[in-house]
Parts: structure tokens; C-alpha cells; sequence
């Protein structure tokens, strides 16, 4: 079980009520991953949510050829592999830590389940994925415009 004061500093929890808090916390764990360590890679089935609470996560999307290209750099506080909440549950990027990195993962089965019995947690969660996911699909924008024209 992780703190509800840890929980609290998520972007993902931000506006939830210390109970909303609590039923997250009782399915969350801390995973830690040394500098360079792969967290997930594309194309795999999304099992956890991750929220990062120490270090830094580079996202990367494949390019072609074996490359990645990096889109996105996750710092404390921000959300990972949102797919894990959203059909048909396939990663659409890859995740390596860039720091020595610790974060929250929550298994999206359980976050599920716990949307389904408080409609309001879940408007509050989704609405939050909606904004990274905007802001991931707009950096990729970004970074595939500077790629082509360099």
C-alpha cells in the first residue's frame, strides 16, 4: 500500500477526496528501476498504471529500423502508460527511466473496478488521462515535424 500523501502529489489524483485516495492506495505498489531501465515497451498489453514519484521516465514511440524516437519526459508527479485504463489496452510508447526512478503502479484492473462504483473518481481520473494523452499526442506531433524538417 502506498501513501495517501504520495497519491496526493499525482497529477492523475489531483481534486480526489481522501477516501478516493485510500481505496487507490490499498491496490498500489512502489516499483524502483535503476537509470536505463526499460519500465515497458509498445505494443504490449498495458497492465499498470504508473505515476512517477522520484526521477525521470523518457516515453518513446518506434520509428522504424529498431529506433525510438523520445516524445515525452515524465517527471514527479506525472502519469505512464495510461492504456492500462483505456481499450484495447495495448501501449502505445515505450518507457525508460532516465534517473534512477521510483514510481506508483496500480494494476488498471483494480482502478477499473473502482471507477465502476464512483462515477465521480472515474470523470476525475478519465478527464485527467484525456489531458495526457492530448498533450503526449501534441509533443509526438512536435517531435515528428521536427524530424521530418529538421
Amino acid at each position: 500500500m502506498v501513501s495517501l500523501e504520495i497519491l496526493k502529489k499525482a497529477e492523475l489524483f489531483e481534486g480526489l477526496s481522501d477516501d478516493d485516495l485510500a481505496a487507490i492506495a490499498k491496490h498500489a505498489r512502489l516499483e524502483t528501476y535503476e537509470a536505463g531501465t526499460k519500465i515497458f515497451a509498445e505494443g504490449e498489453v498495458a497492465k499498470d498504471i504508473y505515476v512517477v514519484h522520484e526521477g525521470r521516465v523518457a516515453v518513446m514511440i518506434g520509428i522504424g529500423q529498431g529506433k525510438q524516437l523520445i516524445v515525452d519526459t515524465v517527471s514527479k508527479g506525472g502519469t505512464l502508460a495510461w492504456s492500462a485504463l483505456v481499450e484495447p489496452h495495448i501501449l502505445t510508447s515505450s518507457a525508460k527511466s532516465v534517473d534512477k526512478s521510483t514510481l506508483v503502479a496500480i494494476p488498471g484492473e483494480d482502478l477499473d473496478h473502482i471507477c465502476e462504483s464512483n462515477c465521480r473518481l472515474c470523470y476525475t481520473i478519465m478527464a485527467k488521462i484525456a489531458a495526457v494523452i492530448s498533450r503526449r499526442l501534441q509533443n509526438t506531433r512536435l517531435q515528428l515535424v521536427s524530424l521530418m524538417y529538421g
